[in-house]
């Protein structure tokens, strides 16, 4: 297959200060690297955008490190197989991998996933049958333990993760409310997502709302936002209630602040309704589920579960698809068509 000669990349080239712009990144060429035996050489297709990426623009503990001044900007790919040293792979085969923002990525084959075709879209491995639906899998399933019947509040319902956890929970036989910002995408997680109810955080009587969708209490709180979003549902907890923590995305850009006190009556809360309280990172979890890809797959092609594509063109529209997500401008999973397959 004909490779290019030179590889775009975007680079970390300044560690934002509140809100990420287009300033954080640069833009550098490099050779194609060379292929050695047991890599493969990829010629990333679409490309994932994703919200932990945020986080490692810090200069502080995490559960990733941080991002250098210079480093090329990781992330998921949809990938083809362009030069393989490795019988796994071989030219022409679809993979998925940690390919980065940019044109070509050497990875090595144990560290790719064949994409098949025939099971759903490529680009379902960036979205329900990748690191996002996995996020939503597991971190319900596992941590969340919804029972039938019970009633599940997902928070940043209309992104990526979000959006899947609503589905995954009525397909245990769970009532799933969620909460978004706005009219138009609390719409959407209703109608396009099949949520029992939605729930606009920016509406002035957002938590008497909350407490009217959840009229039973709330038994499993998926959390993806954090700060007042959430204050409003520890109250409607019934007694041993579970907290799966996947992101706080209200602190993403760097405000760790707020109300000294919200600890305390979070902490009361717990104490009172006896809630049992997790964080996961995803990566802990893969052992966990080997019967994932198989399950979602299922649940695609039944049409128990949807995915939206918030879908970009062009090397030039990653970095704006990236803010535009962070700003919550989407629906669904943000990604960017680069190139096409050959």
């Amino acid at each position: 297959m004909t490779t290019a000669k030179t590889n775009r990349q975007h680079v970390f080239a300044a560690r934002p200060q509140g809100a990420v712009g287009a300033d954080t990144f640069g833009l550098r060429t490099t050779p194609v690297p060379a292929v050695e035996p047991g890599t493969i050489l990829c010629r990333n297709l679409w490309i994932s955008v994703d919200p932990y990426l945020r986080l490692k623009m810090h200069d502080r503990e995490s559960y990733t490190p941080p991002l250098q001044i210079g480093e090329p900007i990781p992330g998921r790919s949809v990938a083809q197989v362009v030069e393989s040293g490795d019988p796994a792979f071989g030219p022409g085969d679809l993979v998925a991998i940690q390919g980065g923002w940019q044109d070509y990525a050497l990875v090595r084959a144990q560290h790719a996933e064949a994409v098949d075709p025939a099971l759903a879209a490529p680009e379902s491995w960036l979205g329900a049958l990748g690191m996002t639906g996995f996020t939503a899998y597991a971190g319900l399933l596992g941590i969340g333990q919804p029972k039938a019947g019970e009633t599940v509040v997902v928070s940043a319902a209309g992104g990526a993760v979000g959006s899947l956890v609503g589905q995954i929970a009525r397909a245990q036989g769970c009532r799933a409310v969620g909460i978004a910002g706005g009219a138009p995408k609390c719409a959407s997680v209703v109608q396009d997502f099949g949520f029992d109810a939605c729930v606009d955080y920016r509406a002035d009587d957002y938590a008497a709302q909350l407490a009217r969708a959840c009229p039973d209490g709330v038994d499993v709180y998926f959390e993806n936002v954090g700060g007042p979003v959430a204050a409003a549902v520890t109250p409607l907890f019934n007694m041993f209630g579970r907290i799966a923590v996947c992101g706080l995305i209200a602190q993403y850009d760097g405000q760790q602040g707020g109300d000294p006190g919200a600890l305390d009556e979070f902490m009361r809360w717990v104490l009172v309704r006896r809630l049992s309280v997790r964080g996961f990172i995803v990566y802990d979890l893969y052992k966990d589920h080997p019967e994932f890809t198989e399950t979602m797959a299922g649940w695609l092609r039944t049409g128990q579960v949807v995915e939206r594509f918030n879908r970009h063109d062009g090397f030039d529209q990653i970095v704006p698809a990236f803010t535009g997500m962070l700003g919550g401008r989407n629906i669904g999973k943000s990604i960017v068509r680069i190139a096409d397959p050959a």
